[in-house]
């Protein structure tokens, strides 16, 4: 528009000048006839005083425009540089934005590359622990057979024993009827004969009392054979329950050892490594030291002592402990002694959360872990090698 206008304006000006030329030439013909056209130039000049004026105040108007135009110039230079300006901090902001996807994604990849090597890991613990449960497996099935081979020969003797009980009861009977048919011999003298009849009665009468008395004897024997019965039926209970007993405890040390002997390999990870059991002397000297230090009573070492195991590493540059409580089937009482355990060695050790570890766990011990983690304790459970850390840090 600007362009326009000043086009308009040179031409407007252009114009103006020839049409002065043109005037100045008039005046230049006209000069030789001034005194007949003085008037005429009285008039030319008022018109051309009237066109000036005019012309000033249309000079006046493009002024103004122009200056309405250098200000608009001016606030579009504004604009535009506040433009630039936001589009100057988008590009930063994009720049930066782009940089952390970039950092994301590098955390992703290191991410992947650790659930990898993890996933390693547990390959390779699943197939120690595989070959270790063929193994475990292979004895229990050996000692098994022995304990079959055992009952076999209870229920022989067993067996043995009943068959002689028949034979004995067999030879009561008989003996019974024979015992019946001589009273029904005597009777029939009886009757034939009046004169034998006290000495059958008295041979009668001490011949009952023999016969009580051999049953009396046989009662006897029967309550003796009862009595032996009892006692062995007694021995087998007491016999499988030592075999249970003896196989509980076989199972609980040697899940004890193999949570000890390949710690690193069920508790080890990023954010616990250098994991270690410590050994029995390691720990009987860290709990004498806080004894004498009287930072643990007499009581709390006794029951200290009695852990099934502890095991060391550390976690965000710290040292740190596990309270570990083994058993075959993870019930409230191992985690409430897990629980009474990390707190007393605390005391001794530093920084100690409990842990349970086993085949299986019990309703109630599941409702018992889930408490304590509401509550704050870092309780970690290990069952059937899979580790369970607390969900929340700690």
């Amino acid at each position: 528009a600007f362009t326009a206008h000043r086009q308009e304006f040179l031409a407007h000006q252009a114009q103006t000048q020839a049409q002065l030329t043109e005037l100045n030439a008039a005046v230049r013909n006209l000069t030789e006839v001034l005194h007949n056209l003085i008037e005429t130039v009285r008039n030319l000049a008022e018109a051309f005083i009237t066109y000036r004026q005019e012309f000033s105040s249309y000079q006046a108007q493009t002024n103004a425009r122009f200056a309405e135009l250098s200000a608009e110039v001016r606030a579009l230079a504004e604009a535009q540089h506040q433009h630039y300006e936001a589009f100057i901090a988008h590009r930063q902001e994009f720049l930066q934005q782009r940089a952390e996807t970039d950092r994301r994604f590098a955390e992703l990849a290191e991410a992947q590359r650790r659930t990898e090597e993890s996933l390693r890991r547990l390959s390779e613990a699943f197939e120690a622990h595989r070959q270790e449960f063929l193994e475990h497996r292979a004895e229990t099935d050996r000692r098994f057979v022995e304990l079959t081979e055992a009952q076999r020969r209870t229920e022989e003797s067993l067996q043995r024993l009943s068959e002689a009980f028949a034979t004995h009861r067999q030879e009561f009977l008989t003996y019974r009827e024979e015992t019946d048919r001589r009273f029904a011999e005597l009777t029939e003298v009886q009757r034939r004969t009046e004169e034998s009849l006290q000495r059958l009665s008295e041979a009668f009468v001490a011949h009952r009392e023999e016969t009580d008395r051999r049953f009396a004897e046989l009662a006897e024997a029967q309550r003796r054979t009862e009595e032996s019965l009892q006692r062995l039926s007694e021995a087998f209970v007491v016999h499988r329950r030592v075999v249970a007993d003896d196989m509980s405890v076989l199972k609980k040390e040697s899940l004890e050892r193999r949570y000890r002997e390949r710690a690193a390999a069920y508790f080890g990870g990023p954010d616990f490594h250098k994991v270690r059991a410590l050994t029995f002397d390691e720990l009987m000297e860290a709990l004498r030291k806080a004894l004498k230090a009287r930072s643990i009573t007499r009581e709390e070492y006794e029951e200290a002592r009695r852990v099934d195991g502890v095991i060391r590493g550390r976690r965000r540059q710290r040292s740190m402990h596990l309270a570990l409580e083994v058993s075959w089937i993870i019930d409230r009482g191992d985690v409430e002694r897990a629980v009474r355990r990390a707190e007393i060695l605390r005391k001794a050790l530093g920084e100690t959360w409990p842990a349970v570890a086993g085949r299986e766990i019990t309703e109630g011990a599941r409702e018992a872990i889930e408490r304590l983690r509401r509550e704050g304790w870092p309780i970690v459970v290990v069952q059937d090698g899979w580790v369970d850390w607390p969900s929340k840090p700690v």
